[in-house]
């Protein structure tokens, strides 16, 4: 039997334990506020700028209002000035292959390339994406969830939200099939780039419903499948077919099932409406769309997410598409049909997302790439046209995968109350001048750009949080 003392020791310092500290129930975490006084705003959503001051509480945009706020600046707050710059949502690219630049310049080097490299040079190029004012990217194919998000997320690392799409899948002699003939020869059934899960080959439904789900392992926020041939691979001609009806309609009922949708590369008209009435949510591509698919894409809300630096004048310069070249035969057909495709933009406007779709290129090269895109667009589309791609539209597509997409406190693209708080501070108006936001006439400007950004993007804010002040300088 113990001592009386000791029971009532025990028993004191149980309480201090269980008992509340007084005073503890009724403490809230202090929020953090921070004020953007002094700035036009371009909410992402109308052709023009509105002076107003716009207050951010934790992560979160709390209020905007014309005239001024009604907030106490207390020590919790911390007033910016933007000196009567242009405050906009931070950009979103909706086509990114985070593994696919940087670490290898052919497919075929791919294949022997290691994870370790790989990982680095995309750990690397999100920092990018980020420094060029980027909050936001969908990985389109070859990123899983669980790897660089995850860090991005933990902040181990600096780099944008990121919607991962998993690995690229195709059918057999697709577009994401990039085993060479012997390898294919060798029995073994599989290559680098799908032992790495960068992409899948699948035929049948059984196999597709497999490598779908094997994406949702990895934690895809949505999935991606290649319904027809592409420029920058080698077994798959242009104007081959990736998929029966059957096949896709299986990929499209597995997305529906867990919450999220599925986006196809499709180029030639064939495979984006065959796409379509499957029911798949966003065409990557689409450089050959007809008009009657045109219109049943606009009647079905299905984005477009068309990349135009892929039909700039420079892009022959590229080594992979010079002309005579396997793909710079492809890229020849696709420049036939691309102007007839830029007048049904104009004329059924489609839901258009900010494509830059670099790969199997540099740094450097990217880095000019995501200038000129911007430059491209708004050239045939319009300023106001190319922002929304990058702003609002481009988090409508990136909403699709509701829970999947795992951002789920507030709207992406947008300068709204709720939304998150992902905030540029830009030299200039965006709407009259998108160099402003590093827009480029050339592909490859000599000398490159380098990295760290744009001297005209001074200040960024992801999810609440001041990636960038550089105002004072």
């Amino acid at each position: 039997m113990k001592p009386m003392r000791a029971v009532i020791t025990a028993a004191y310092t149980a309480s201090l334990f269980l008992a509340p500290l007084a005073g503890a129930q009724d403490e809230k975490p202090v929020p953090k506020r921070v004020l953007f006084t002094n700035v036009k705003v371009f909410n992402g959503l109308d052709d023009k700028l509105i002076k107003a001051d716009v207050l951010v509480q934790d992560n979160l945009i709390a209020e905007i209002a014309e005239g001024g706020l009604a907030v106490t600046a207390d020590a919790n707050t911390t007033i910016i000035d933007g000196g009567g710059r242009t405050l906009m949502p931070g950009l979103i690219e909706s086509h990114v292959h985070l593994n696919l630049v940087g670490a290898f310049g052919s497919l075929s080097e791919g294949q022997a390339t290691d994870w370790d490299v790989i990982g680095a040079t995309s750990a690397a190029y999100a920092k990018e994406f980020l420094d060029d004012g980027y909050t936001t990217i969908r990985d389109i194919g070859g990123a899983s969830a669980v790897g660089l998000k995850k860090v991005i997320d933990d902040g181990i690392t600096p780099g944008p939200r990121v919607y991962a799409g998993g690995a690229i899948i195709s059918q057999t002699a697709g577009h994401a099939d990039w085993m060479t003939g012997p390898e294919h020869r060798s029995g073994e059934g599989i290559g680098n780039m799908e032992r790495l899960n960068i992409s899948i080959t699948a035929d049948g439904v059984p196999d597709l419903q497999k490598a779908v789900r094997r994406n949702f392992a990895y934690q895809a926020s949505h999935i991606k499948i290649c319904t027809g041939g592409g420029v920058s691979s080698l077994l798959d001609p242009l104007d081959s077919s990736g998929f029966t009806l059957e096949e896709i309609k299986a990929v499209v009922d597995e997305t529906n099932r867990y919450n999220t949708y599925t986006a196809v590369h499709a180029y030639q008209d064939i495979d984006i409406r065959r796409s379509i009435e499957a029911g798949v949510k966003c065409i990557e591509h689409g450089h050959m769309i007809k008009e009657e698919t045109m219109k049943l894409l606009v009647k079905n809300g299905v984005f477009l997410s068309m990349n135009m630096s892929a039909v700039s004048p420079d892009i022959s310069t590229v080594p992979n598409y010079a002309p005579g070249t396997p793909s710079g035969k492809k890229l020849a057909i696709v420049l036939k049909e691309i102007p007839n495709t830029i007048e049904l933009i104009k004329k059924y406007k489609p839901k258009l997302v900010h494509n830059v779709d670099s790969v199997l290129i540099p740094f450097a090269q990217a880095r000019g790439q995501r200038d000129h895109e911007k430059w491209m667009f708004a050239k045939n589309f319009g300023n106001f046209l190319a922002l929304k791609s990058m702003t609002s539209t481009g988090g409508e597509l990136c909403a699709l995968a509701g829970k999947r997409g795992t951002y789920q406190d507030g709207k992406i693209g947008v300068i709204e109350p709720g939304a998150y708080a992902d905030i540029l501070l830009v030299d200039g108006n965006p709407l009259e001048d998108l160099a402003c936001l590093g827009a480029h006439d050339k592909l490859f400007p000599d000398p490159p750009r380098q990295a760290a950004g744009f001297s005209t993007i001074p200040f960024i804010m992801k999810d609440g949080e001041i990636y960038k002040n550089a105002l004072g300088k």
